[in-house]
């Protein structure tokens, strides 16, 4: 699977894995990159369940692209709330999902990378 993916995906795959102490799924795209499902990520005590997985697709052109849309299981809020503008209900490689909509326009690839949005991502949805 290694040799189907750019040197930078494979290295973005190496981050989220140290980072969120998990092996990712990796499904390779056929044109060096990969969609990325991190099994288990917390999105806190405001949602139910309190943790669920998220997704994202790292393209060829990684590090020079954001990593846009991310997506997570259809939990639900606790507070029976909408989610908000920014997030969408959708299919997302044939799972049930939300989409959150947090697109990084001044994306950087000597400063910014998967790991690092991811979990800005993550921290945004665990507070709306």
């Amino acid at each position: 699977m290694n040799g189907d993916l750019t040197l930078a995906v494979r290295s973005a795959i190496d981050s989220l894995r140290g980072h969120f102490g998990q092996e990712p799924e990796v499904t390779p795209d056929g044109a060096g990159g990969a969609h990325v499902v991190i099994k288990e990520v917390g999105v806190g005590s405001t949602y139910d369940p309190g943790a669920t997985w998220m997704g994202f697709h790292l393209n060829a052109a990684y590090p020079h692209s954001d990593v846009y849309p991310h997506y997570v299981g259809r939990v639900e809020r606790c507070d029976q709330q909408a989610h908000g503008s920014a997030v969408q209900t959708v299919e997302w490689q044939g799972r049930p999902a939300l989409q959150l909509s947090r697109r990084s326009n001044r994306w950087n690839p000597t400063t910014d990378n998967a790991t690092l949005k991811a979990e800005k991502v993550r921290q945004w949805f665990s507070a709306l």
